[in-house]
């Protein structure tokens, strides 16, 4: 009797030849038993750091904006208000807009954030709630990327190499034997 190791080592070694090496060693299925291949996990933290900066950037942006603004004899304490606000109202709303898995910093990075169930969407409301996690635990994930930890993923999300899964589906690898 095969074991799972062992049906995932055939599938990557058959695929080896069509997507080299690197790309057939990230093979995965999902739980329904449809094929991906898993997104390098730089690639995952590049489009962190791009969607981390960006909600950053702009929760920055509008504490400074009201700050100068703001005629307010204490317009330090709004715009350390709105900065904070800022951290947690941004990346829900900047999720909405990403509930296909594309935010910018995957789009530039050639990835998709799906479900490991079935690799569909997350949702819009998933999508906000993964946004929020994902900026705000950035630099606590990158520093335990830094210290030899792997797992980036919830394990209920992870991130597919959009490129890599479809040059595997068309090759003919698309279901777990």
């Amino acid at each position: 009797m095969k074991t799972e190791q062992d049906v995932m080592a055939r599938l990557r070694a058959q695929a080896e030849p069509v997507l080299g090496k690197g790309a057939a060693a990230r093979i995965r299925a999902f739980e329904n038993g449809d094929l991906y291949v898993e997104a390098r996990t730089a690639s995952t933290l590049w489009a962190w750091l791009v969607d981390f900066l960006l909600v950053t950037g702009l929760s920055a942006a509008a504490a400074v904006a009201y700050y100068f603004k703001s005629n307010a004899f204490d317009a330090a304490v709004g715009a350390s208000v709105i900065g904070v606000a800022g951290l947690i109202v941004v990346p829900l709303l900047y999720g909405w807009f990403y509930g296909n898995g594309r935010g910018l910093g995957a789009l530039f990075n050639g990835i998709r954030l799906v479900r490991l169930r079935d690799g569909g969407r997350i949702g819009l409301g998933k999508a906000g709630w993964a946004m929020l996690i994902r900026t705000l635990g950035f630099v606590v994930i990158a520093l335990g990327v830094l210290n030899g930890d792997t797992t980036v993923g919830s394990g209920v999300r992870t991130h597919l190499d959009i490129r890599e899964t479809e040059r595997l589906r068309a090759a003919g690898f698309v279901r777990k034997p």
